[in-house]
């Protein structure tokens, strides 16, 4: 199982005071210039006339720099920067820059948000825009100080259970460990375009949570966070991640994804089997459009993709990749695995059933377009030793049910186009046009390529 990112603990539409955030409750006249500190909310629009910050962690004006509380607000930053105070955060509690409250129709634009655990978070409400603004270093104060603390944060900008959010416009780099831009939870019909998001290339790393017997990498923060789960992955910050679960009928289209160490554009998997004792099965995150993207050079050091629906959760779970997703019309090209994968579904009851037509994959470092085959895994606690399984072991199926068309591939390192599944099983590969190919199917119904058979 191609196992990425993390399913964070959300933060459950907290309220401000759970925030840590406090102070002046500030109602100005429509778009009037107003000065700020930290912890101030914001009830009616403004422009802001002065930088804000460093944010205390501790204090009367703790937590995040500004907090949204109104609805039909327009927050003009005016240039300005908010500034927290990350690098020396000993606190538990996580602090965004600035916070949409369970706002509607609110605004944030023009000006730079840093150094806080999330630059932006979009928590609850509807209808709200977060525009040209730069995000950048909010990586979550547990990787800079090693404080434990609950790791929900780790973002430029993160959409949690938000509907109809636009997300337009915006630059993010060196946030995380986490994403550029996020939606997370049950988010719905949120519009993510025309952002810059790169550079995500923050590592899940502090020595004081080094484990040596940990291969996947030592940290703070998930996927398999710093409690009873393990240890988190080294490596997880995707430039944007619809997340979930359950975030539905989103939109990413016309970004720039570049030099992201996952992945440039990722649409999570869930939890789809469960044993006894572990943690309750999720929902996939379905009907999500990645449309029109430009995607370069992601993946490195790890050998991973450009565009992924993936497979993820927590240790001992079966977890299926989401299904029902549309990637469309995008550019990815150069990265470290394959420039479009799509990962097994995990679960002999579950199919992919995801649309991947009229894009571009040329030159990345593995394949083109590549869907994962089945595999077999040995069943929770039955592990013996040398990688051995005292019981028969159970099989995960491929990714399937697919429609992969009018796609276009050449110059890639193994395949083109890639299926690996037996005969393709139930995708339908057509009309493609790629160099090289796995196997006959990929190059069926009006599609071209040479079968290149693996060299061992």
């Amino acid at each position: 199982m191609k196992m990425m990112g993390r399913s964070r603990r959300a933060l459950g539409l907290a309220s401000a005071a759970a925030l840590g955030v406090s102070g002046l409750v500030v109602m100005a006249s429509p778009a009037a210039a107003a000065m700020h500190q930290c912890g101030d909310h914001i009830m009616m629009s403004e422009t802001l006339s002065n930088n804000i910050g460093p944010c205390p962690a501790s204090g009367p004006n703790q937590g995040a720099g500004l907090v949204i509380m109104g609805n039909n607000v327009v927050l003009n930053l005016g240039g300005h920067t908010i500034t927290g105070g990350n690098t020396t955060n000993m606190s538990t509690q996580e602090q965004p820059g600035i916070v949409f409250m369970n706002a509607t129709n609110s605004t944030v634009t023009n000006g730079a948000v840093r150094n806080f655990d999330a630059g932006v978070l979009v928590a609850g409400g509807t209808g709200n825009t977060v525009s040209q603004i730069r995000a950048y270093d909010n990586i979550n104060h547990g990787i800079l100080t090693g404080t434990i603390n609950s790791c929900s944060l780790g973002d430029g900008i993160a959409v949690e259970g938000a509907d109809n959010t636009q997300v337009k416009s915006n630059t993010t780099y060196h946030n995380g460990p986490y994403s550029g831009i996020a939606l997370v939870d049950d988010a719905d019909n949120n519009v993510v375009s025309g952002n810059n998001s790169y550079n995500q290339t923050v590592s899940n790393y502090n020595p004081a949570f080094v484990n040596p017997d940990n291969p996947e990498g030592n940290g703070p923060c998930g996927p398999f966070s710093a409690t009873p789960e393990g240890i988190g992955r080294l490596h997880q910050d995707i430039g944007i991640r619809i997340e979930g679960p359950g975030a539905n009928d989103n939109q990413v289209l016309n970004n720039q994804a570049t030099s992201n160490q996952l992945n440039g554009i990722g649409i999570h998997g869930y939890v789809c089997g469960v044993f006894p004792g572990g943690p309750p099965p999720g929902t996939p995150n379905t009907g999500n459009l990645v449309q029109g993207n430009n995607v370069r050079a992601n993946g490195f050091p790890d050998g991973l993709d450009g565009i992924g629906i993936l497979s993820q959760g927590p240790l001992g779970t079966i977890t299926c990749a989401s299904n029902n997703n549309s990637i469309m019309g995008n550019t990815s090209t150069g990265n470290a695995g394959s420039g479009i994968y799509i990962s097994r579904t995990g679960n002999n009851a579950i199919t992919s059933s995801n649309t991947i037509s009229g894009n571009v994959v040329n030159s990345n470092h593995v394949d083109g377009i590549r869907l994962q085959g089945p595999n077999t895994v040995c069943p929770l606690g039955q592990s013996g030793p040398n990688n051995t399984c005292n019981v028969p072991r159970e099989t995960r199926n491929g990714a399937n049910n697919n429609v992969i068309s009018d796609n276009r591939g050449s110059g890639n390192t193994e395949h083109d186009g890639h299926d690996g599944n037996v005969n393709c099983d139930a995708n339908v590969w057509s009309h493609n046009i790629f160099g090289t190919v796995n196997q006959a199917c990929v190059k069926a119904n009006g599609g071209t390529g040479t079968i290149k058979l693996p060299m061992f």
